[in-house]
């Protein structure tokens, strides 16, 4: 079993990150993805655990050096794919990068942009935005989420900020 933790779009709002990890500091939490407007936010995170921070590039993202525009990241028996999603046409966006990830035989898409939580599957494939944890614009509050892998599925969990406060 694989516990994936997802943030996005932090904009710099580091103490957003400080909340999200002394939540989860007891969780067994494997690896954390970054899915862009991060600044410096995903280096910061990388300083503040001890489990591997994969990023990507979004379309606030100047720093340099710059991410990866997407990452294909390994997981037991299949892949995460990766990307911001702003590249990637609004009218359709979800199928349009559930098809590039399973291009690349990737069962767990992620991407971010619109700082709107949500899931959706297609198959065996499971497509996550962890919405924002620090400029929400669906009125959740803010949100991170945490996939966990068993047994050849994805299962998702998305956590409120208002619940961690």
């Amino acid at each position: 079993m694989k516990r994936i933790g997802i943030i996005s779009d932090t904009h710099g709002y580091l103490e957003d990150i400080d909340l999200v990890l002394a939540a989860t500091a007891h969780e067994d939490i494997d690896m954390w993805l970054h899915a862009g407007d991060v600044g410096d936010d995903a280096r910061y995170m990388q300083e503040h655990t001890d489990v591997p921070v994969y990023a990507v590039r979004g379309n606030n993202d100047r720093m340099q050096p710059l991410e990866p525009r997407e990452q294909l990241i390994p997981i037991e028996d299949t892949y995460i794919y990766m990307t911001h999603g702003h590249e990637v046409s609004y009218y359709n966006r979800i199928q349009e990068l559930i098809h590039i990830g399973r291009a690349m035989e990737a069962r767990l898409v992620v991407a971010g942009h619109s700082h709107h939580h949500g899931e959706y599957r297609q198959g065996d494939t499971l497509f996550v935005n962890p919405g924002s944890i620090a400029l929400p614009r669906d009125k959740s509050g803010g949100t991170f989420a945490i996939v966990t892998y068993d047994e050849g599925n994805f299962f998702v969990e998305f956590v409120y900020k208002q619940d961690i406060l």
